[in-house]
């Protein structure tokens, strides 16, 4: 368990380190996609729920 938290973390700052080096545009274009991505997961989950 120890070691998935290990990873978690690096691979989280690694994550962080990046985003805090694009640009402040493109800091929103990734900020909307994962907007965008979450809609469309949920968007997706709940119509396989409704159509069961």
């Amino acid at each position: 368990m120890e070691k998935i938290k290990d990873l978690y973390h690096q691979y989280l700052e690694q994550i962080i380190a990046w985003y805090d080096g694009l640009e402040k545009m493109y800091q929103y274009g990734v900020f909307y996609l994962l907007i965008v991505v979450g809609f469309f997961i949920i968007s997706w989950f709940v119509l396989s729920r409704i159509t069961k």
